[in-house]
């Protein structure tokens, strides 16, 4: 029977094996960093987004509680925004409602955000996507009202809309 031998301690591996072991995760990030850098730098990233706004109107309040704002948003850019909030010295109770329509039964949610696709538009309808503005003051035909739009990634932008009553409005040519 032979002697047991002394268990030999682990090695421990030098610096230079531990810069071989981590040299290539280091390569490939640096590679994949350059190449996203180049991609970006010559626009094929992507735009972001370009919005402008037209078709602004307010109704009419039909009630003394409640009346809705609707504008038409275009995004020209390669990447979705959100409008995100509203402002207007006209009321401070604003707030951001979607309607659905199933034959004459309709259904009307809040929401936090109004979605704007890449290349596409958020045109607001009172049967579809709209601002709900809370206790306005009495509105006139025919009055502007000014508003300020902010949006989840792109600056705020100042715009008027016009006041309508229900049922009353043609949309521009240019929307």
């Amino acid at each position: 029977m032979k002697p047991l031998a002394a268990p030999k301690p682990p090695t421990v591996p030098g610096p230079l094996a531990a810069l071989k072991s981590v040299a290539g995760p280091v390569l490939a990030a640096a590679l994949a960093l350059a190449l996203l850098t180049v991609w970006t730098a010559t626009g094929r990233a992507g735009s972001a987004p370009k919005l402008s706004i037209s078709d602004g109107r307010v109704h009419v309040a039909t009630n003394a509680d409640a009346t809705s704002a609707y504008f038409t948003i275009r995004n020209t850019g390669d990447a979705n925004d959100e409008l995100v909030f509203v402002s207007t010295p006209i009321t401070t109770d604003v707030g951001f409602s979607f309607h659905t329509y199933t034959g004459y039964a309709g259904r009307m949610w809040m929401t936090k955000a109004l979605p704007i696709p890449a290349n596409g538009l958020l045109g607001m309808t009172a049967s579809g996507a709209n601002i709900m503005l809370g206790t306005p003051p009495g509105l006139t035909p025919g009055q502007t009202v000014p508003f300020t739009l902010h949006f989840r990634h792109s600056p705020p932008i100042h715009t008027t809309a016009v006041v309508i009553r229900p049922g009353t409005w043609t949309p521009s040519r240019t929307s």
